[in-house]
C-alpha cells in the first residue's frame, strides 16, 4: 500500500449527533388502552349482584314468601349504588366509567305474630290458645281492602267442612272465638280488639 492510501489514527473531523429519543428497540412498551383490572373486577361484582337480584326476583315471582295480604306493609323503594372508577393514562386525558347498579328490592315487611293478648291484627290465620286467647272480640270493619272476613275453624286442615262458623263485614263486627276452636282466620278487617 502507498503512503496516501494508509490513514493516520486521527479522530475523524465530523461525529454523527446523539438522537433526542432512543432507538425503539430501546424504548418501553406503549400502555394498552382500556380499564384497568380493579376496575373490571368492581365492574364484575356489582354485575353478579344485579344478576342474583334478578334471579331471586324471578324464583319468588316477584313476591315475597308471605302472601299474606296486609293493608300496612309498603315496599320501601330501592336503594341506588353509585361507583366512579377513573383510569389513569400517562399521555391522555383520564377517562370516567360510572356504574349505576339498581340494588335487589328488599321484600316487604311482614307483620309481626301477635302475642296471645288483648287485640291481634285483621289479616292471618291464629292458632287459638297460642297465637290468641279464647274471648270475645271486635273490630271496627273492612280495611283498606274494602272487605272484612273471619272464619272460626274446629282444625287446621283448612277444608270446609272444618268451618264452625263464618262471617263477611260490611261494617263494625263481634265474634266470640271459643276455647274450643282450633283456627281463627281473618282477612281484611282492621284490628280485633278484646271487648271489655
Amino acid at each position: 500500500m502507498s503512503a496516501p492510501d494508509q490513514q493516520p489514527n486521527a479522530t475523524p473531523s465530523w461525529v454523527p449527533p446523539t438522537p433526542a429519543t432512543p432507538p425503539e428497540w430501546q424504548q418501553p412498551p406503549a400502555s394498552k388502552p382500556g380499564m384497568p383490572k380493579a376496575a373490571k373486577i368492581t365492574l364484575g361484582i356489582f354485575g353478579g349482584l344485579v344478576l342474583i337480584g334478578g334471579c331471586n326476583a324471578i324464583i319468588t315471582g316477584g313476591k315475597g314468601t308471605d302472601s299474606t295480604p296486609t293493608s300496612a306493609a309498603k315496599p320501601a323503594p330501592a336503594p341506588t349504588v353509585t361507583v366512579t372508577v377513573t383510569q389513569t393514562v400517562a399521555a391522555a386525558a383520564a377517562p370516567a366509567v360510572t356504574v349505576t347498579a339498581a340494588a335487589a328490592p328488599a321484600e316487604p315487611a311482614k307483620e309481626p305474630a301477635p302475642a296471645p293478648g288483648d287485640s291481634f291484627a285483621g289479616s292471618g290465620t291464629y292458632l287459638v290458645g297460642d297465637d290468641i286467647q279464647p274471648g270475645t272480640y271486635k273490630t271496627a270493619g273492612p280495611g283498606s281492602l274494602g272487605m272484612c272476613y273471619w272464619e272460626r275453624d274446629k282444625d287446621s286442615s283448612g277444608g270446609f267442612d272444618a268451618i264452625i262458623a263464618n262471617e263477611n263485614l260490611k261494617g263494625q263486627g263481634v265474634v266470640t272465638i271459643k276455647s274450643s276452636d282450633k283456627v281463627f282466620k281473618t282477612t281484611g278487617c282492621q284490628a280485633w280488639v278484646k271487648a271489655k
